[in-house]
This record gives structure tokens, C-alpha cells and sequence, in this order.
């Protein structure tokens, strides 16, 4: 089974509510597994009053940087209106031998999302079938294309979490209430359809690392809708998020909790780099300048 906490962090990771005013955010993350401190993590996010760049960066790093060498990169950009718009949405990923470039589009008429994508070797640069992929050998048929209702009014992973505050703020979570707000936004993440649901209950004390604070927690699951075989369904079905914000006008996570039957991975705030920007700074390295004999990637 492939771990694919990303997947989850990058939809649920700001999901949550916002103050109206624009916002301006670079944060960094430590991913812990099993206690082990695996990786790090960027979120980037830039709002005004008519559009929105949100982004995350992952890189593998202590204990799993040994094993093989992961990193991935979600951006996303898009316009405001009655609801987010998103206009373009760029995912890049490496592990191991196994890379993929993907973009994602928005046709500004019909709202339908349309991806271009390659997968291939990060050190050849030769390419690979999706079904040859390790975690797709169980299935080693062609999936179906999702159709095109079901790319219609959509929103890429990392727009997701956009779409989710926007839900949220208009629901009155920023009034303090002891009534939990809902939510549910459909997604299209290039190859699957599936909706995040969730809630934002009231605010309440969390101990972390032994220091007990004062936070919004925001809850979620996924929800297959296409693309999806019975194992993946059952596995995704399984997985539970959760992330605690500070409940003040930044609404910053401080820390996010993913959990499935095999695993739970755990981000922890680490540095606001506006303050103290090492850490971010580490994590762009890591893309920046990729390890000797690999390829660039390219988007398609």
C-alpha cells in the first residue's frame, strides 16, 4: 500500500476558517510518522479581495529521507467570486525512481477541469504507465476517465481548502458558537473524484507537546465518488483528519493529524517563516537543487 498522508494534509491542511481580510502566510511543518520525524513541510498562502495562491511543499527527511528520497509540490491559483474560482492547479512528485508532472486547467466557460500529465523516470527521463506504478499493481487494469460532469464545478486539492473556509465563514464560524459548522467540497484531483466533508466545532483546550492551548479543531473525512477500486475505497473510507487552529485572526493550524488503520501521520507547527524563515528556506533547497543524476521536471 502506498502512505499517502499528502493527500490528505493538502485538502484538509487550511480547510478551515479564515479572517475576511487578505491573507498572507508562509509556514513550515514537521511530518512526524510513528514518532519518527520523516519530513518537512511548506504551506504558502497569499488571498486578496480577488484571487488566491495557495501552495505546499513536502520533503522527505530524517529517518525516511534513508529509505528514498520523496518530495512533492501542490500549487494552486484562482480568482474570487460567488464561490473560488480556480484557474490552474500544478502538482510535481518524486520517490524514488518514480516521478510525475501534472497541470491542471479550468475551462472559464464551463468550469471544467482538463489535466495534461507525465510520469517517468527522474534520472533517465524515461517514461512509465501509470499501471506499472508499485501502488497500482493490484490493479493493473486502465482506470476509466472520470467524466466530464464530474469535473465540472470542481476544485483541485489545494483550491479544496479555499472553497472550505469560504463554506465555513458564510456558516458564521468566525462568531463563537457551541453549534459545529459543516462542510462538503467536491474534488478532482487529475485522476479521481471525491468529496472532503467535515465540521468546525467550538473552540477548546489541546495539549501538544505537553503544553495545553486554546484551539479550533476541524475535522474531516474523504468520500470516494469515481476513479476508485474496492481496496481504495475501503482505504480512503478509513482515513480520519483533524486539525487544530489558533482561534484568533490568523487562524493558524498549529497542528493536523492524519490517521487510517496502518498509520498516523502527525504535523506539527514549526516556524511562521515571516518571522524566522530557515526552515522554509531548507525546505525550497530541496527543490531547488535536485539530488545528482536527476532530471528536472518538467511540467507537461
Amino acid at each position: 500500500m502506498r502512505l499517502r498522508p499528502g493527500l490528505f494534509l493538502s485538502v484538509l491542511m487550511l480547510a478551515a476558517p479564515a479572517a475576511a481580510a487578505p491573507a498572507s502566510e508562509r509556514l513550515a511543518y514537521e511530518l512526524m510518522l510513528g514518532g519518527l520525524h520523516v519530513g518537512d513541510a511548506m504551506v504558502v498562502l497569499d488571498e486578496s479581495p480577488t484571487g488566491y495562491k495557495a501552495g505546499l511543499k513536502m520533503a522527505a527527511t530524517g529517518a525516511l529521507k534513508w529509505v528514498r528520497a520523496m518530495r512533492s509540490s501542490l500549487e494552486s491559483e484562482g480568482t474570487f467570486g460567488p464561490v473560488p474560482q480556480p484557474s490552474t492547479y500544478r502538482k510535481e512528485w518524486v520517490s524514488g525512481e518514480f516521478a510525475e508532472t501534472m497541470t491542471m486547467t479550468f475551462d472559464p466557460a464551463t468550469r471544467t477541469a482538463s489535466t495534461t500529465s507525465k510520469l517517468f523516470n527522474p534520472t533517465t527521463g524515461a517514461a512509465i504507465a501509470a499501471e506499472d506504478l508499485p501502488w497500482n499493481k493490484e490493479g493493473r487494469s486502465k482506470k476509466k476517465p472520470v467524466p466530464g460532469d464530474l469535473r465540472t464545478n470542481v476544485f483541485d486539492p489545494m483550491a479544496a481548502f479555499v472553497a472550505a473556509r469560504e463554506q465555513l465563514i458564510a456558516k458564521g464560524v468566525l462568531t463563537p458558537s457551541a453549534t459545529p459548522k459543516n462542510f462538503r467540497v467536491p474534488i478532482y484531483d487529475g485522476s479521481r473524484r471525491y468529496d472532503i466533508i467535515g465540521k468546525a466545532d467550538p473552540v477548546r483546550a489541546v495539549s501538544i507537546n505537553g503544553e495545553e492551548k486554546e484551539l479550533l479543531p476541524v475535522t474531516g473525512k474523504l468520500e470516494p465518488v469515481f476513479g476508485f477500486n474496492a481496496k481504495s475505497e475501503e482505504r480512503m473510507r478509513g482515513v480520519d483528519g483533524k486539525i487544530y487552529f489558533t482561534p484568533d485572526g490568523k487562524f493558524v493550524p498549529v497542528q493536523i493529524i492524519v490517521s487510517g488503520e496502518l498509520f498516523t501521520a502527525v504535523m506539527n507547527l514549526a516556524a511562521d517563516c515571516k518571522a524566522d524563515n530557515s526552515k522554509c528556506a531548507a525546505i525550497e533547497a530541496a527543490f531547488a537543487t535536485p539530488p545528482a543524476g536527476e532530471q528536472r521536471a518538467q511540467a507537461p
